[in-house]
């Protein structure tokens, strides 16, 4: 499949690529810092840009079959770096393309996944993220894209474990996942429809 990934230098985003890589996939990568973009693989495909630009993001997806977004914020403060960035993505997309976006557990329907102490602390200490991923998850969801919105619960470096729980509804049963799996579980989503048009949370 000839896939985009997005947010391609961040921590979730290089194990994408990899995973992506390894599936056997041909793989376009925006990154505004191509110093930050690791070693070249014949079949990984370079574009210098901002997900914000819809020029860039034009040329990333010329052609591309499925996009995967990883793209995060560090702010604390309020942004919408996120929610700009899907905007952006979306409106380059033809009807129907696969895309998978990762957002946060905390999300949209989802605070009632977590314990009641856990959804209050989030609110306060991730309130501004969590309302950047809410408006990316509505710029997703009133797409006519073949979308999957993949909520994580906190992301952690290490070795994949090959286990992945998806809660559609009921609550969440960790606290945490690591990058490893995420990625592949993502890829793996290309080949299949079973979470199509849905929001699932991860742990």
């Amino acid at each position: 499949m000839r896939l985009t990934v997005f947010g391609a230098t961040g921590g979730t985003g290089t194990q994408v690529v990899d995973a992506a890589l390894a599936a056997g996939h041909e793989v376009t990568v925006l990154v505004r810092d191509v110093e930050k973009a690791g070693p070249m693989d014949p079949r990984l495909r370079l574009e210098q840009g901002d997900a914000r630009d819809p020029e860039a993001v034009a040329r990333a997806v010329a052609d591309a079959e499925g996009v995967i977004s990883t793209i995060g914020s560090r702010a604390t403060g309020r942004s919408t770096l996120i929610t700009d960035a899907m905007t952006t993505i979306v409106a380059a997309l033809p009807a129907g393309t696969r895309l998978l976006a990762v957002s946060t557990v905390g999300a949209g329907d989802s605070g009632d996944q977590m314990p009641r102490a856990i959804r209050m602390a989030l609110g306060v200490l991730l309130r501004n993220t969590i309302a950047d991923h809410d408006g990316q998850e509505r710029v997703i969801m009133g797409s006519d894209l073949d979308w999957t919105i993949a909520r994580c619960v906190g992301l952690t470096d290490g070795p994949a474990t090959g286990e992945v729980h998806v809660v559609t509804e009921g609550k969440v049963g960790g606290s945490r996942v690591t990058r490893a799996d995420v990625a592949q579980w993502l890829v793996a989503q290309l080949a299949t429809d079973t979470y199509t048009r849905q929001a699932v949370s991860l742990w």
